[in-house]
């Protein structure tokens, strides 16, 4: 069989598989669905899936024990956990950037500059513009910025 090598960049990952055709295309497929996805990969295990509450025994979760659940380390996974809290918890329709950095002292987990990591997500189209609010740009989370913070098993 021919050996075969397939590439893709998109930004800064690039996903090459070198081999024979069927292998090289079955890896490559594998590689693609796992580091280009939308969402970004969580290990959801066969079967049922272990569903992540916004509530605990009736009380709802405090931004820190939202962000442990959902494994949330950098800034922009932080921001993004934070305003899936905001719209899902606190029930906002939408939240500007001075909401996001109350709760991540909340979470004791601050932001160095919460500005440019909203700017980055809204260019990536997980968070959008939603008008003014009190004078200040107010933002929500796009369908796709929920789903890089909902993956299948979290039940809200």
């Amino acid at each position: 069989m021919a050996t075969v090598t397939l590439k893709l960049t998109v930004g800064s990952v690039t996903v090459e598989v070198t081999g024979e055709q069927e292998f090289a295309e079955k890896k490559f497929q594998e590689l693609v669905t796992q580091y280009l996805s939308p969402a970004k990969p969580r290990a959801v295990s066969e079967g049922k899936a272990t569903p992540l509450p916004i509530e605990s025994g009736g009380k709802k979760l405090a931004p820190g024990e939202f962000l442990k659940k959902v494994g949330a380390k950098n800034g922009p996974d932080r921001a993004m956990a934070l305003g899936y809290y905001l719209e899902h918890v606190e029930q906002m329709p939408s939240f500007t950037t001075g909401d996001l950095n109350d709760k991540a002292r909340e979470a004791k987990s601050p932001f160095g500059n919460v500005s440019d990591v909203v700017y980055k997500l809204a260019s990536r189209g997980l968070m959008m513009s939603a008008g003014d609010r009190e004078g200040a740009r107010a933002y929500s989370l796009t369908a796709s910025g929920e789903e890089y913070v909902r993956p299948a098993h979290v039940r809200c």
